[in-house]
């Protein structure tokens, strides 16, 4: 993935990525990372809950010798 920034951008993504002793490109990734995570955990949280609401039906529908 290609992220064009303007050079002042650069500059202070740059100084922290250095502060952290990361490279840039590592840098930018964990600010992505970040972003998309809560996300993420949101959308598998929910679909565990569905997942679990719905397992007496699966149950009754496929008794354990059937599946």
């Amino acid at each position: 993935m290609n992220v064009r920034v303007d050079p002042h951008t650069y500059a202070l993504l740059k100084a922290r990525a250095d502060r952290k002793g990361v490279t840039l490109q590592a840098y930018v990734s964990g600010l992505v990372e970040s972003e998309v995570e809560p996300v993420r955990d949101a959308f598998v949280s929910g679909l565990v809950d569905d997942m679990v609401e719905l397992l007496s039906e699966f149950e009754d529908a496929f008794p354990v010798g059937d599946r």
